[in-house]
Parts: structure tokens; sequence; C-alpha cells
């Protein structure tokens, strides 16, 4: 009867060797150098068939190879019952077969009955610990090998195993610079991003100004900018507390950005004003962008008070400058303060 396969298993050391199968099969990937290897020991050993393969909880996989017949050539991979490598693993050591047709254990084999294997060898793949897969070398018919030719295959599977460490770790270190690069931007995007509101910061708010400003000075263009004051009525606040101030600005920014295009900028400069920076836009689009804002927010209560915003708007003229830009924005916004609700009874259909 022919010697059990290995098949999936549970539990912590399980875990762990799949984990390090599935980093040796991504670390060998469509690497030349094991193909070479492969090549050589057939030449060196006058042997049909060489292969380097691993074996997982399911099947076995088969990483480079010469000599391997059809199906598995092309399926680059075995079921365990028809795996000799997959013996290598359970028993944690090499497998030859001299004559696999007559051996008791073997005779019954899969791999033998059905894909005619005459003679074997193989030798361990490791690392971490682990025997992962072999390095192994087969015949169709029975085969006397030789002491140099084990030596041969024993050596070889130690620098396959060394090689794969190299790659394995290449490839660990890989990941973690990516890892490190996805946790910078991630940090970077925080850096520039409002907690309370979500929308962007006032550094954020402040770089992207700098960036559309130089983008005007290679090529003309327009930009322009709505400034938006939340109004608190006092009963509102009296009744709301702080907790519910806070929930009344993050809704607001968050109807503001509803009704805004995707390249619009929507920051938080401080307290309870917020700041739209429009591209290509002009002081018509901006006031069309801020009688939007102001509508998203009257039309429905916020944090259970009718709240209302109120906006001042400016374009850029590049002869007057960046502070200048803010200044006419800001000065708009104070001309209409505190009327918010009112700035609207005659402009209650919207243009955008």
């Amino acid at each position: 009867m022919a010697p059990p396969a290995p098949g999936p298993s549970a539990g912590p050391l399980a875990t762990t060797r799949s984990a390090a199968v599935a980093r040796a099969v991504r670390a060998g990937e469509d690497s030349e150098q094991l193909q070479r290897l492969v090549r050589t020991a057939a030449r060196v050993l006058h042997v049909p068939v060489v292969m380097v393969s691993f074996v997982a909880a399911d099947r076995e996989i088969i990483e480079a190879a010469v000599g391997l017949p059809e199906p598995w050539a092309s399926l680059r991979s075995t079921p365990l019952s028809h795996s000799l490598c997959a013996q290598v693993v359970r028993l944690d050591g090499p497998v030859v077969l001299f004559d696999a047709r007559t051996d008791p254990a073997y005779r019954e084999h899969a791999a033998v009955v059905e894909m005619g294997a005459g003679a074997y060898a193989g030798y361990p793949l490791r690392h971490g610990g682990h025997a992962l897969g072999a390095f192994c070398a087969a015949d169709f018919v029975p085969r006397q090998w030789s002491a140099g030719d084990l030596q041969l295959l024993e050596d070889l599977a130690a620098a396959v195993s060394g090689e794969l460490g190299l790659r394995i770790a290449l490839q660990e270190l890989q990941d973690s610079h990516e890892q490190l690069r996805g946790v910078v931007a991630e940090l970077r995007e925080q850096s520039r991003t409002d907690a309370l509101t979500g929308v962007a910061n006032r550094r954020r708010f402040d770089e992207r100004l700098a960036e559309e400003v130089a983008r005007l000075q290679r090529r003309p263009g327009s930009l322009a900018l709505v400034l938006v004051d939340v109004d608190r009525p006092g009963e509102a606040g009296g009744t709301a507390g702080h907790r519910a101030g806070d929930e009344v600005l993050a809704e607001v920014a968050a109807r503001a950005r509803s009704v805004l295009r995707g390249t619009d900028l929507v920051a938080r400069l401080g307290g309870d004003q917020l700041a739209v920076l429009l591209p290509d836009a002009d002081a018509a689009a901006a006031a069309r962008a801020a009688r939007r804002v102001r509508r998203v927010v009257r039309e429905r209560p916020v944090a259970g008070a009718a709240i209302t915003v109120t906006t001042g708007t400016a374009a850029y003229v590049p002869s007057r400058g960046v502070e200048q830009f803010l200044a006419d924005a800001d000065a708009a916004l104070h001309e209409t303060g505190g009327a918010g609700a009112d700035q609207d009874q005659d402009q209650d259909q919207d243009e955008g």
C-alpha cells in the first residue's frame, strides 16, 4: 500500500508552514536561476526529469522543471496523491527509490502507477525550520543512483534552499518597505486632514493654494475661493452644546462637499470657518458654488437645529497676489456677516 501523503492539517505549526510555502512559491516565481539548476542536474545526471517543487496543504506546486510529462508540465502542479515529493516533506528527509515498481512501500503509489515513475531521488528544501518541498530527479525506468548522484542532489537542494532564503528575505524587505511607504502616506494624509470634519486642514489648504497659484504661473487660467462661516443662532448654541456644535460643523462640511466638484478643495481654516478652493473657476462660478453650499445647509435641520451659513467669494488676480485674494474673500464674507439666512432670499434657484 502506498504511504500516505501529507494533507491539510490544523494548528499554528501548519499555519506557519503554509505561510512559508506561499512565500517560497512567490520568491521562486519566474526564477531563471532555479530553471538553470534543474537543467544542469538533468545534464549531469543524465536523467529525464528534474524538478523543484513545493508541497502545499492541498497540492504539489512545480516551481521549475525539465522533462515533466503532460498534463503535469502544463498544469505546473499535481495532486498530493501523485506526489513523491510530498513523501520527502512528510518524512522530513530524503526519499530514494531505485526501482519504484518493485518497492513494497511505493509500487502502488499513483506517481508510479499513473505517471510512470521508475526511479526517484528527492531531498528536502528547507526554510524557517520547515521542509517546504523537494529538489528531485526521476526516471521512467529503474535506476542505480550512485553516491555521487545523491550527493549532487543533496548539494543542489541546499543551494536552492539558500537561494530561496535570500529571495524570501529580499521579498520581505520589499514588502516591509511598501508597508512603511503606506504608513508614511497615511500619516501624511492624516497630517493634512482635519480630525473633526474629515476635510482638509489649514496646512493642506495652504499647500493646495500654492500649487494652484504655481499652475497659473505656468499656464493662464482661473481660480476662485469661497469662505464659509457657520451661523450659530443663540437658541441652537444654548441647547446643542459643544458636542452638537462639532456635529454641526462636520455635517456642514459634508454637505458642502456633496454639492461641489471633485477637483474643488474643502478645508477647515479654524473655528467655524471653512474654505472652498475652486480651480478653473471665475467669480460667477464661485457665486454659484456659494449658493449651492448655502442652500444644501439650510434645506434641512442640522443636529436638530435650523442652521445657515454665510459666504464670501473672491476670484484670484495674479497681479494682486495671494494675500489680497484671501483678504478679498474675507472682506466679502464680512460684508454679509450674520446674514446667512438672508443671502438667498432672492436666489432660491441654483444656477450651477
